[in-house]
This record gives C-alpha cells, sequence and structure tokens, in this order.
C-alpha cells in the first residue's frame, strides 16, 4: 500500500505543477497583451486546448511506456524549433 500512496503523492505533485504552469502563462498573457489582442486569444485557445488535452491523457489507462516514448518524442521536437528561432 505505501507504493500506491506514494504514486499517488507524485501524481498529485506532477498535477500541481502543470496548473501552476499554465496559471503562470495565462498570467504572463494578461501582463504583456490586450485581450482583444489576436496573439492573446490565440494563446488563451492553445492554453485552453493543452488543459483539455492533459485532462484526457489523464482520464485513461495508457502504457506508461508509450507515453515516455510520446513525451520525448514531444521534448526533442520543443527543443528542435527553439533551435531553428535562435
Amino acid at each position: 500500500m505505501p507504493n500506491q500512496t506514494s504514486d499517488l503523492d507524485k501524481a498529485w505533485e506532477h498535477y500541481e505543477k502543470i496548473r501552476d504552469s499554465l496559471n503562470g502563462l495565462y498570467e504572463i498573457l494578461n501582463m504583456n497583451l490586450d485581450r482583444e489582442n489576436i496573439f492573446y486569444q490565440c494563446a488563451v485557445d492553445n492554453l485552453e486546448a493543452l488543459k483539455e488535452t492533459i485532462i484526457d491523457l489523464l482520464k485513461k489507462d495508457y502504457n506508461p511506456k508509450e507515453i515516455k516514448i510520446k513525451l520525448r518524442d514531444l521534448e526533442f521536437d520543443m527543443k528542435k524549433n527553439i533551435m531553428k528561432k535562435i
């Protein structure tokens, strides 16, 4: 049983980090862009889509190995896109 509690605690910590990050990004948008700005609207739409996708992902019972592979692919793609802009 201790392992389940530990796993649940870790999952809750990850959830809180995701929530805090999404809220932080939203606050940055509010500080820097007018709510009528098209970029503001697009960014908020993307944050909402990301939130919904995370919730959907957490509701399903996926193979952890599959998720790790997909997250690594995502990380690689993000780094590649960042390097293009430098």
